[in-house]
């Protein structure tokens, strides 16, 4: 393939692996009253640096699924409640 279509190896397809019955997971996240965060797209860097053990968005920066995740990621941030740890504020009483 790299020999006779090199420009192969740079294309994306994209395809609907589980196709969405009825609403989809948009409907479904309102069904059960829970926020939709996003899609991920099936990408085969993040299963490599799961088994790897490595941060997937640190080592792909530009692969197609990084974006998406680093969206969900800042949602979820945004969603969760902050709490102050006890700890760090002992430390800036006493200072």
């Amino acid at each position: 393939l790299k020999e006779k279509c090199p420009e192969v190896l740079n294309m994306m397809a994209i395809t609907d692996v589980f196709p969405s019955a009825g609403t989809g997971p948009e409907g479904m996240a309102s069904k059960f009253g829970v926020p939709y965060l996003g899609k991920l797209p099936l990408d085969p860097n993040l299963l490599k640096s799961c088994e790897d053990g490595v941060s997937f968005v640190d080592q792909y920066p530009s692969s197609p699924g990084t974006a998406p995740l680093n969206n969900i990621v800042d949602k979820l941030i945004l969603a969760l409640p902050v709490e102050d740890d006890e700890e760090d504020s002992d430390a800036m009483q006493t200072t």
